[in-house]
């Protein structure tokens, strides 16, 4: 079985395309269709905050765009999109939006490319697609952990890289810890195995939920580290008009992690966290100014560590 995940920015659309498992900033809605098990990945956390949609974007091969209206909120989730580098997508006009206006705002972005479709041809549509996976090492990206009485720390996320299997050894990044997993479930059911692009349930072992936050990596890869300082390929995005300076505080969105970081010099880009993050060279950053519209500054990739 092939696995898709897709952001979905309306969540009544999401409703309609799976059933709900949680109650979140960022949901995910469940369907089996044409033999392909089906994400559909909701950030009701944004507008308020963006980081929900950055990391909806992050764990998708897709976007579903449901445009109902023009306006800046809508802006933004182009230039999220686009910073994000989500080239398959789809959008589906309400019959009041001007499309012409649609497209004058997403000249120039990935968006541009995404195919108009109705909304009764998503689920073909999503299904049909052929995501490319990502093989080698295992990287799963944890958006929850918690404990449970008589079965342990219990971790849920996606694999995001190879494959995992019963009886793994992992580190955990960022506080590079050694982990088992026990088990492996997948829509409440016990495997012994899980393949990219899945939604898993993982039992522990060597790890608990007390200092937890989105966006924890279990891998095998050992270029993974716990960083608070890099230097960053960045490429500011032409909406944003502020000028960077450094001591300049911000926000950076890397994989699930959300942290507080600020600008240390301009040429090279280097940039300190509040905390660590797990992330290797070649990770792709995007920057936040939570006080600016829009928020989402540029994107960029992590060159030295």
């Amino acid at each position: 079985m092939d696995y898709i995940n897709c952001t979905v920015l309306s969540r009544d659309l999401a409703k309609d395309l799976g059933k709900k498992e949680n109650d979140s900033d960022l949901e995910f809605y469940h369907r089996a269709y044409n033999d392909v098990a089906l994400t559909f990945i909701c950030p009701p956390g944004f507008p308020e905050k963006v980081g929900p949609l950055l990391q909806a974007l992050h764990l998708s091969n897709c976007v579903v765009l449901y445009v109902d209206k023009i306006d800046a909120i809508l802006g933004e989730v182009i230039l999220a999109i686009d910073a994000s580098e989500i080239k398959q997508g789809f959008v589906v006009f309400d019959p009041i939006v001007d499309e012409e206006m649609f497209q004058k705002i997403s000249e120039n972005t990935c968006v541009k490319g995404f195919e108009r479709i109705e909304k009764d041809e998503i689920l073909e549509k999503v299904s049909s697609m052929k995501p490319v996976k990502v093989e080698g090492n295992t990287v799963i990206d944890l958006d929850a952990m918690f404990d449970v009485k008589s079965v342990g720390t219990v971790a849920l996320g996606f694999v995001a890289g190879g494959e995992i299997e019963q009886f793994q050894k992992l580190k955990a990044f960022p506080k590079n810890e050694e982990v088992l997993v026990k088990s492996i479930q997948k829509q409440d059911k016990v495997f012994k195995r899980a393949e990219f692009n899945e939604r898993v349930g993982l039992a522990l072992k060597g790890i608990n939920a007390e200092g937890f936050s989105r966006g924890m990596v279990l891998t095998n890869d050992e270029s993974f580290k716990g960083l608070n300082e890099f230097e960053i390929d960045f490429e500011k995005n032409s909406f944003y008009k502020k000028e960077l300076t450094e001591g300049l505080g911000l926000h950076i969105q890397c994989r699930l992690q959300t942290a507080g970081c600020q600008i240390e010099s301009l040429n090279p880009l280097k940039i300190t966290t509040g905390k660590s993050i797990a992330a290797r060279s070649d990770e792709k950053i995007i920057l936040i100014d939570i006080n600016a519209n829009p928020r989402i500054i540029g994107r960029g990739k992590i060159i030295k560590i």
